[in-house]
């Protein structure tokens, strides 16, 4: 993994230079006038003068001078303080990039960004949980995508071949697996099912009511959440009570798996 990240310097809140500025100072320096300079970046005469006037302003003080006349003709020049910027902006920069060279070899780095892309993706479906890929099994034009939870309960999905190629799915890729809430079924720990998917261990966390449903938030056994809605009748029928002890039933062929 790389980290790349741009690196600007500010003066009371404004932008005084960046890579772009920095270049063009440069190029100002070397040949002596903001035309060639401008040609040389492909930037119009007045665009470099605007970017020019932009950071004599964040400065304070002048850092290109431009000369009328004289035995060598007219001219643009930078001043001692356009050098010094120039200088330390290069010495910050080197700064910067080993500063990410740095962070990118931190072992977290990898799990903590795969996190907040997590935590960006958004979708209709209540529950979204993260895993990686174990096994795939072939069944005709479909594949049993078999994954494990961050908590080690597993879960198989049922989704076409071309969707397992679309994705790049093979062991040990991380994936998120999108369940909506109606689909999740709830049983008692010590009810006998019939034949399904998955089948994952929980303990009802909260109930959620409204006029017409009502939402069981379970955590699941070894961590994560998943929420299942079920009618009033169900939740009276199942007398369930926050702590208890739940099996939570889902289909394959009902979860939706991407990948970030």
């Amino acid at each position: 993994m790389k980290l790349e990240g741009r690196f600007w310097i500010t003066r009371n809140g404004k932008n005084l230079a960046g890579q772009g500025r920095i270049e063009l100072l440069s190029r100002i320096a070397e040949s002596g006038s903001i035309t060639r300079a401008a040609k040389a970046m492909g930037m119009s005469y007045k665009s470099a003068w605007d970017a020019v006037d932009a950071m004599n302003n964040a400065a304070g003080s002048a850092l290109v001078e431009r000369s009328v006349g004289g035995k060598g003709g007219g001219g643009t020049r930078l001043t001692q303080a356009g050098q010094q910027l120039i200088e330390s902006y290069r010495r910050y920069q080197d700064e910067h990039r080993r500063f990410l060279e740095r962070l990118g070899d931190d072992p977290q780095l990898e799990s903590l960004l795969q996190m907040m892309e997590r935590l960006s993706l958004r979708s209709s479906a209540r529950n979204q949980l993260p895993g990686q890929v174990v096994a795939i099994h072939a069944e005709g034009l479909n594949d049993r995508v078999e994954f494990r939870l961050a908590g080690g309960q597993l879960l198989q999905a049922l989704i076409t071949h071309a969707s397992t190629e679309r994705l790049g799915l093979q062991p040990g890729v991380e994936l998120c697996a999108l369940v909506k809430a109606p689909w999740v079924r709830l049983l008692a720990e010590d009810a006998v099912a019939s034949s399904t998917d998955n089948r994952l261990s929980g303990r009802l966390g909260e109930l959620r009511r409204d006029a017409e449903h009502c939402e069981a938030l379970v955590e699941l056994d070894g961590g994560g959440q998943l929420v299942a809605v079920l009618s009033d009748a169900q939740v009276e029928g199942m007398g369930l009570q926050p702590g208890q002890a739940l099996q939570l039933l889902i289909d394959a062929e009902q979860i939706i798996l991407c990948t970030l």
